[in-house]
């Protein structure tokens, strides 16, 4: 929703790869923060940013809610274990600026976090 904002290996990542995913826990997250006024730049924009992501949302399946919920992972938040779990089901590299994914490198699993 920011290129400018990415890092550089997030940058590459997503040049070289042959798909990219949005978690559709993530499109949650965005218009949330947008509507409780969090991010009020991105309002004018939202409905097209959805519409957007409609081809790369990763599916949210019944063996992703129980990844998430079984992750050994001390980080209760659940749409980040949501996600997380989207990564690893997929499998795929998480790009994320949150370092708090960093602490599942020795879960089963998982493919790392760029950014």
């Amino acid at each position: 929703m920011a290129p400018s904002r990415l890092g550089e290996a997030a940058e590459a990542a997503i040049a070289a790869a042959d798909s990219v995913f949005v978690s559709p826990i993530s499109v949650y997250e965005v218009t949330r923060k947008a509507r409780l006024g969090g991010w009020p730049e991105i309002i004018p924009r939202l409905d097209e940013l959805v519409a957007e992501t409609e081809t790369l949302t990763a599916p949210f399946t019944r063996n992703t809610a129980a990844r998430a919920a079984q992750l050994d992972w001390r980080h209760r938040d659940p749409f980040d274990r949501f996600i997380a779990a989207t990564a690893i089901e997929l499998p795929c590299p998480l790009v994320s600026k949150d370092t708090e994914f960093d602490s599942l490198s020795g879960e089963s699993g998982w493919p790392g976090r760029v950014w």
